[in-house]
């Protein structure tokens, strides 16, 4: 299949949409805070204007990952005339590439840098949620 760009485009901007949401102080930015041990002083005003670039570009491949995955042979009609052009089969995926891909990577990485699980999952409910969003969209907006 083709890919909608434009899609791919407007998913490119759910992880930064997602992330100013879930990673405020008042929802769940309290908490990532302590797993990496920071304060509001310690972060400053945050990222320069050049860091969101390249976080956009990041997303933008990310964005084309998730339509490959969720837009690839054999992700539009079932030979039962099931349709999986729909915003919840696309969720499906993000939640699926959440438990499958990112929960491996940041388990691992937990272990390794000596992060706790409260790090883990504060960080796995961010990728999902934004995932299920990016394949919900890239999925129904074909």
């Amino acid at each position: 299949m083709e890919p909608n760009f434009l899609a791919v485009g407007v998913a490119a901007l759910v992880p930064m949409i997602v992330g100013f949401v879930y990673y405020h102080p008042a929802v769940l930015g309290g908490p990532w805070m302590r797993a990496n041990g920071f304060t509001l002083e310690s972060i400053g005003n945050g990222p320069k204007p050049v860091l969101y670039l390249v976080a956009l570009g990041l997303s933008f491949l990310l964005s084309m990952f998730v339509c490959v995955n969720v837009t690839g042979p054999g992700q539009d009609v079932a030979p039962d005339g099931h349709s999986y052009v729909t915003f919840q089969h696309g969720v499906l995926h993000g939640v699926l590439i959440s438990i499958t891909v990112i929960l491996p990577v940041l388990g691992t990485m937990s272990i390794f840098e000596k992060r706790g699980w409260g790090w883990v999952f504060t960080n796995l409910g961010y990728w999902m949620v934004t995932l299920s969003v990016m394949g919900g969209i890239l999925s129904a907006w074909r």
